[in-house]
């Protein structure tokens, strides 16, 4: 085990001079996708801010606290693309409806060790974070939050918790392709879009069964506005706590059984189709 992690530790030090020297041979092409990101992130969350500061606060939540819940998104969101972004980890449903499986089954190197490392990429995936740590920043300054090793580990437990999500609904959703390679191939890219657009709204004030329906089965709410309420504290723990690690933990494990059922029917049968571009050779 040491050593499979050693390697893990090697293929991401590999893999992050890789996106450094790609940003490095060209220029005007690195500028150009880091203002096309930067440019996207702000429009995305810009309709949600602008509501708030025009009618001083949105879905039960002030100015300074939408900016808040906003940033983190960013921030969570952020962090996920530069861990799994790359190379469509993250959007797995592209590689395994476009028949590049075979690529990631005869690599000398196991299956999990490929999914955690290949999407590493620190430099040009790291817009979004960037923006999200600016943002959450701010709003932590002119809230005057109390910075405390309690908050940040829950910090950290949520931006786990929204990593998680995102990859378990994707490679839940994303293994249907290993059946309908063609019809699927894009699965993975409509929840996660679902779930940015979603995701950056205040949830105060909807019907019960909706809320609920928003927090569990499509977990849009667990997302940004839970963590940020939690962190602003306006939760009590076995809410805070509980119910994020739990859906979590659902989306996970039945993303772990459906991708292994949906491997074992790739090795019987492969794929009916074959596209050479999106994955590292």
């Amino acid at each position: 085990m040491a050593a499979k992690t050693r390697s893990v530790f090697r293929l991401w030090r590999l893999y992050a001079l890789m996106d450094l020297r790609w940003m490095l041979q060209d220029t005007a092409s690195m500028l150009i996708v880091l203002l096309s990101e930067t440019v996207q992130n702000l429009s995305a969350m810009a309709g949600v801010l602008l509501l708030a500061v025009r009618f001083g606060g949105v879905g039960g939540m002030t100015a300074d606290e939408v900016l808040f819940m906003l940033g983190f998104y960013e921030l969570a969101s952020g962090l996920c693309m530069m861990l799994f972004g790359g190379f469509n980890i993250a959007h797995i449903s592209r590689r395994i409806g476009r028949g590049q499986v075979d690529h990631m089954l005869i690599q000398p190197r196991p299956l999990w060790v490929q999914l955690l490392t290949e999407g590493f990429m620190p430099f040009s995936g790291s817009c979004g974070f960037l923006i999200g740590l600016v943002l959450t920043a701010a709003a932590i300054r002119r809230l005057h939050i109390a910075l405390t090793p309690v908050w940040f580990a829950l910090l950290g437990f949520y931006l786990l918790i929204h990593i998680a999500l995102t990859l378990g609904q994707s490679f839940l959703y994303g293994a249907s392709a290993f059946w309908q390679p063609v019809a699927c191939e894009e699965i993975s890219s409509m929840i996660l879009d679902l779930n940015s657009q979603l995701g950056r709204f205040p949830l105060f004030g909807l019907p019960g069964w909706l809320s609920g329906l928003l927090h569990t089965v499509l977990p849009v709410g667990l997302l940004a506005y839970l963590p940020a309420l939690s962190l602003l504290r306006q939760l009590g723990k076995p809410v805070e706590l509980g119910l994020p690690l739990g859906v979590a933990a659902v989306f996970v494990t039945a993303a772990v059984v459906c991708f292994q059922k949906g491997l074992k029917h790739y090795e019987q049968c492969s794929c009916n189709r074959y596209k050479d571009m999106g994955h590292r050779c």
